[in-house]
């Protein structure tokens, strides 16, 4: 079983993928959009390297949650200017946010 340390790095990884997607059809958004994946992917890594540790006194669950919530806000942004995609987006926020909570309570746990 995953821990949630790994499970929020996957999710990390795939949102960082989803923003440089996003940037590639966006060329006003590519660079904030890169910004993003950059953070999101740096996040992942510590998180899987070293699930408990910290940075400037946050433990990296923490600072992984907080990115995880961000992303969730994100994706429901898109949701409610992008009908097509509304359904998706709103089930990806709520994963995003639930593991955002989960990996900042307890990064070594898994899911049950």
């Amino acid at each position: 079983m995953p821990t949630h340390a790994e499970l929020a790095a996957k999710l990390l990884s795939d949102a960082a993928d989803f923003f440089r997607t996003l940037g590639d059809q966006n060329q006003p958004l590519k660079a904030q959009m890169d910004e993003n994946a950059n953070v999101f992917e740096q996040m992942a890594a510590m998180l899987l390297q070293d699930p408990q540790g910290e940075l400037n006194g946050a433990s990296y669950g923490e600072l992984a949650g907080k990115l995880l919530k961000d992303a969730a806000t994100f994706f429901r942004t898109l949701a409610q200017e992008n009908e097509p995609l509304k359904e998706q987006m709103e089930e990806n926020a709520n994963v995003y946010d639930q593991i955002g909570d989960l990996v900042m309570g307890n990064p070594l746990g898994v899911l049950n």
